[in-house]
């Protein structure tokens, strides 16, 4: 059986605790990077830290630049989340690949991969590291962009490959990415499904309506089930404003899951 999940913010971790989640993951800010709040997480259960995807000055992290200030500025916003997660005693730190652009844009996957080969040596014996792959469309600042890598399942899967790694499934990202390109759903999951360590779930509608509640949009989730039920992952929804009203989109979209299967009991 899969685990529940919430993700939280250290602000307000308390309140959405009510819902008795199998597992926290702390989403992180820049400004989150100083530490002090961790002496104040008292949870025992796993724990998995979602890296920044912004920095403070809304700029993207962008762990595959071709431009080396940029990718460094990103390798070293991971390993300063990377020392938090360690004080956390996290089992998992989940990052994003980069290389979303408002304009087109030629990349290549290889400096993502000398990125995480540093942080993957950064990292080793303290917490594990977990690419999530990306939709192809991005909502950035109020506007549509583009992500341009480790949405393509043969990219993600030989990159993971070339670095011994697993991935955070988002199935949402997954859905839209395939409603993009007319590639069958079931089939992709299927592919990257031995890749899979943890899960980000939540509905979604065309090829750029993300955070939908369980339900609400595409998604066949007795299908999906039927993908991963044998998948030992932590799930955890991502519901838009999830977090509002002590936790309220959050606790429907478990409540709907257990009703199919993937959780066991109701809050």
């Amino acid at each position: 059986m899969m685990k529940f999940g919430l993700k939280v913010h250290h602000t307000d971790m308390r309140s959405l605790l009510r819902q008795k989640p199998d597992a926290l993951e702390f989403l992180l800010y820049e400004n989150d990077l100083s530490g002090e709040w961790t002496k104040g997480v008292d949870f025992r259960g796993p724990i998995v830290v979602h890296a920044p995807e912004k920095y403070s000055d809304g700029t993207l992290v962008d762990l595959g630049s071709s431009r080396e200030d940029m990718r460094r500025r990103a390798v070293d916003i991971i390993k300063k989340t990377i020392d938090i997660s360690v004080r956390l005693n996290a089992s998992m730190l989940v990052c994003h690949p980069g290389c979303v652009y408002r304009e087109p844009v030629n990349v290549d996957v290889s400096y993502l991969i000398d990125s995480m080969k540093e942080l993957l040596g950064y990292s080793a014996g303290r917490v594990e590291l977990l690419l999530e792959n990306m939709p192809e469309i991005y909502h950035n600042k109020g506007e549509l962009w583009s992500a341009y890598l480790f949405n393509d399942w043969r990219e993600i899967r030989s990159v993971l490959q070339e670095l011994d790694m697993s991935m955070c499934m988002d199935i949402c990202h997954a859905k839209l990415y395939c409603n993009s390109r007319h590639i069958d759903f079931i089939s992709y999951i299927t592919v990257l499904k031995p890749f899979i360590k943890h899960i980000h779930i939540s509905d979604a509608l065309g090829t750029s309506g993300e955070g939908i509640q369980i339900g609400d949009g595409e998604l066949n989730f007795r299908e999906l089930y039927k993908a991963i039920d044998n998948v030992e992952a932590i799930i955890v929804p991502e519901i838009d404003r999830g977090f509002k009203d002590n936790g309220r989109g959050f606790k429907i979209a478990r409540d709907r899951l257990v009703r199919l299967g993937y959780f066991e009991t109701e809050v």
